[in-house]
C-alpha cells in the first residue's frame, strides 16, 4: 500500500495535483484533482511493451466511437504519459479517467442484456482495427497448455492431501472430493482434446478480448455503459471472453441460467454465436477453475487466509456442481442435442 505522499507524487508525474485521494483496493486509488475531476491511479502488472500494445490497441478501438473506455485520452494533458514509476524498480502505474456510476446488476435482465451488447460491440470494433504487433498478447491456441497446468496443480494438491501433506482441514476436503474435482477437469480436457479446438484456432481470426469482462469492470454512466480494467487484454477465441463474462455474472446467482440467457441474447443482437462458440464455452465452464484458484498456494498462506479457504471450499464446490445443470440448459439454448 502506497502512502498518500507517494500517491500524490505519482499523480504529479501525470500532471495532476491531487486534492483528495481514496484507496479503492490494493494498488487502485481514486484521485480528485484541484478542478474536481476524478481519475483512477492503478498499479499494472504488465511490462512496458505490453502496456504500449494495450494503449495502441485501445486508441484504435476508441476511434470507432461506439464504446466508452476507461482509458487515457491522448487529447487531454493528463493522457500524454502512458505510465509512471516512483523509482526504476518501483511498480508501474497508469492514470485513467474515473467513470462515475454503479456496476450492473446480474439480477436485472435489462442490464445483463446491455452488458452482452457492450461485449459484442467491443469484439466487433476489435475486428475492424489493425492490431499492433509489438507486445501483442496472442493467446490463440494456448488453452490445452494452460488447462493442463491447472490440472497438474489440482492433481498435485489432491495427492499431497491424500498423503496428509498439508496436515490441515483442507486435507479432508480434498480427500473426500478430490476424485470428483479431477473428473471435472479430465472431462474438460478430454472434450478439448477430442473436439475441434485446434481446427477452430487455425481457421479463425483471433478476437480482441477484454479478458475479465464482468460486473466490476462495467460501469453504468449517464452516457451509457463504459468498460474499464484492461490489463487482461488479449487475442483469443471469443468464447474465452464469453466464459469470463458468464462466470463472473452467474457465480453470485447460483448459476441461474436466466442471467446468462439475458447476456447471450444481448450479445447476439450484435453478433450471432456459432455451434463451435458454444462447444468451446462449455469446455471452459466445465473446468473446476474456482476450486483450483481457491486452493492454489494454500500451504504458503497465513493462518487467517487458510481458514477462509477452508470455509469457502464447500460454497465454491457447490458452484462447480451447479454448472452441470447449467450446461444442459446452455445446450438447450443453443439447440445442441445431448
Amino acid at each position: 500500500m502506497h502512502t498518500n505522499l507517494e500517491v500524490e507524487r505519482l499523480s504529479e508525474k501525470f500532471g495532476i495535483r491531487a486534492k483528495k485521494t481514496k484507496v479503492i483496493k490494493k494498488g487502485v486509488y481514486r484521485i480528485t484533482a484541484a478542478d474536481r475531476i476524478d481519475y483512477c491511479l492503478k498499479r499494472m502488472p504488465n511490462s512496458p511493451n505490453e502496456l504500449r500494445w494495450i494503449d495502441k490497441t485501445l486508441q484504435r478501438v476508441r476511434r470507432k466511437g461506439s464504446i466508452q473506455l476507461g482509458w487515457r485520452n491522448l487529447r487531454e494533458n493528463q493522457g500524454k504519459l502512458l505510465f509512471a514509476k516512483l523509482k526504476k524498480e518501483s511498480p508501474t502505474f497508469i492514470l485513467t479517467p474515473w467513470l462515475k456510476g454503479p456496476w450492473p446488476s446480474s439480477a436485472s435482465k435489462k442490464q445483463m442484456r446491455e452488458c452482452g451488447i457492450l461485449l459484442a460491440k467491443f469484439h466487433q470494433n476489435g475486428a475492424q482495427i489493425s492490431i499492433p504487433a509489438l507486445g501483442k498478447q496472442n493467446m490463440l491456441g494456448s488453452w490445452p497448455r494452460l488447462l493442463h497446468v491447472e490440472q497438474r496443480k489440482l492433481l498435485a494438491n489432491i495427492r499431497r492431501a491424500r498423503r496428509n501433506g498439508f496436515n490441515s482441514p483442507l486435507d479432508r476436503l480434498l480427500q473426500t472430493h478430490g476424485s470428483e474435482l479431477l473428473n471435472m477437469a479430465q472431462t474438460s480436457m478430454r472434450e478439448l482434446r477430442l473436439g475441434s479446438y485446434r481446427s477452430i484456432c487455425r481457421k479463425t481470426r483471433p478476437t480482441l478480448c477484454h479478458g475479465d469482462f464482468g460486473p466490476t469492470n462495467v460501469i453504468r454512466t449517464r452516457k451509457g455503459n463504459g468498460l474499464i480494467d484492461f490489463e487482461t487484454l488479449r487475442l483469443d477465441l471469443r468464447a474465452y471472453d464469453l466464459n469470463r463474462a458468464i462466470y463472473n455474472f452467474c457465480q453470485c446467482h447460483n448459476w441461474n441460467f436466466s442471467v446468462a440467457q439475458s447476456f447471450l441474447d444481448g450479445y447476439q443482437t450484435i453478433s450471432k454465436l456459432k455451434r463451435e462458440d458454444y462447444e468451446m464455452l462449455k469446455v471452459l465452464l466445465r473446468f473446476p477453475r474456482g476450486i483450483c484458484r481457491l486452493i492454489d498456494n494454500y500451504d504458503k498462506r497465513t493462518p487467517k487466509v487458510k481458514r477462509k479457504v477452508e470455509l469457502d471450499f464447500p460454497r465454491i464446490l457447490s458452484h462447480e456442481r451447479q454448472r452441470a445443470a447449467f450446461l444442459r440448459k446452455l445446450d438447450a439454448y443453443a439447440g445442441i442435442k445431448q
